[in-house]
């Protein structure tokens, strides 16, 4: 079950950050992420910007869209046929889908791999992790692009099992 913020909770959130002068402010609960970030435009004696409410109300819009997003993307993981798994992000950071910018990809759809098999990787903190199969098939689909940020858990290899790969 995912956690959704009300318009209350979350004008509650934006007073703390204005009463205590904070810059950001994240939190999560039950999966669902919030952070707020203020740029100056906040704050009533600072400088006009944003009211409160028209604030909180684009926040919870975007939650909103966000949870969406997110149950979509379930559904469709769910969805998947028997015959396909998915290969999905370990952490945020940037895919890439070669050892370096002037090389050959990993992999391309259609190509068949190996369980074990490098399939590309993701740059967190000035650290690559490669991202490999777990079972042998063929690349039906990569679903990020090159130099894209990618969230933690979000698909980005679709593989069509092989009958030897069970």
């Amino acid at each position: 079950m995912t956690y959704s913020y009300d318009k209350e909770e979350l004008e509650s959130l934006i007073k703390i950050m204005e009463d205590h002068d904070l810059s950001a402010l994240r939190i999560e609960n039950d999966g669902t992420k919030v952070e707020l970030e203020r740029r100056g435009l906040l704050g009533g004696a600072k400088g006009g910007g944003i009211a409160i409410p028209a604030l909180a109300n684009r926040v919870a819009n975007l939650i909103d869209d966000k949870k969406a997003s997110h149950e979509e993307g379930a559904l469709e993981a769910q969805a998947t046929q028997d015959d396909t798994i998915l290969i999905k992000s370990p952490m945020v950071g940037t895919f890439y889908t070669s050892p370096s910018p002037d090389e050959d990809p990993y992999v391309k759809p259609g190509q068949e791999v190996l369980a074990g098999q490098t399939l590309g990787l993701i740059e967190a903190m000035k650290t690559m992790t490669e991202i490999t199969t777990t079972q042998s098939g063929i690349v039906s689909e990569i679903l990020a692009a090159n130099g894209e940020q990618v969230e933690y858990d979000q698909p980005l290899f679709r593989i069509k099992l092989t009958p030897d790969s069970e």
